[in-house]
């Protein structure tokens, strides 16, 4: 349950009280960890017993601290019950055990499915129940509820919400055409799906041929 982290640290992003970039693994001061989620320049942690630290870069309010100061070691931010994590771009989503959704940080294209465009400094609860995983893409979300269906917000500039178009952004969580889903994985402007059966299905991004 310890934690170890390495590179750039320019706000404070690895949780070691500075802001010195390391290239070795060094030890931080936190355990009884159960998953790591590092978003562009912050990181979320959360420990076994449901609670979520967060450090580095605030200025959109993705820490969930209530305002927008960067931080250099891990602070516990005012949620608890926590089962998942997940950081995009310049903010983060955290999936309760009752499976209620929450979120705060950067909002531009709606990724925080709120509804509008607004940044949220404080953690606010997302209008969508019975979720099983959270992914965060660069500025694109997607959430599978426990019935298998699949929902996605957020940037869609490549197509990458799986909705059949592309350049509409969503600011609040779509369904998308798809079911009978066991797990979802997203990079920076694409999508992978991967159903019960096996099989795979991506969206999004094919630049460099990362849809395979």
């Amino acid at each position: 349950g310890t934690v170890y982290a390495c590179g750039q640290n320019n706000y404070g992003q690895l949780g070691t009280g500075d802001r010195d970039t390391r290239i070795k693994f060094t030890k931080i001061g936190i355990n009884n960890v159960k998953q790591i989620s590092c978003g562009e320049s912050h990181t979320a942690i959360l420990k076994n017993d449901g609670t979520v630290y967060t450090s580095g870069y605030n200025n959109y309010g993705q820490l969930g601290t209530g305002d927008q100061n960067n931080r250099s070691t891990f602070t516990k931010i005012n949620i608890d019950n926590v089962k998942q994590i997940s950081c995009g771009y310049e903010y983060t989503f955290m999936l309760k055990n009752d499976g209620t959704v929450y979120a705060c940080g950067y909002n531009n294209y709606g990724q925080l499915g709120l509804g509008n465009q607004n940044n949220k400094s404080t953690i606010t609860k997302v209008n969508i129940d019975n979720v099983k995983q959270i992914e965060c893409g660069y500025l694109h979300t997607f959430i599978l509820k426990n019935d298998g269906t699949v929902w996605s917000c957020g940037d869609n500039s490549s197509g990458q919400l799986g909705l059949g178009d592309t350049g509409d952004d969503e600011t609040i969580f779509t369904k998308v055409n798809i079911n009978d889903v066991k797990q979802i994985s997203c990079g920076g402007l694409h999508t992978a799906i991967l159903k019960n059966t096996g099989s795979v299905w991506v969206c999004g991004s094919d630049r460099y041929g990362q849809l395979g």
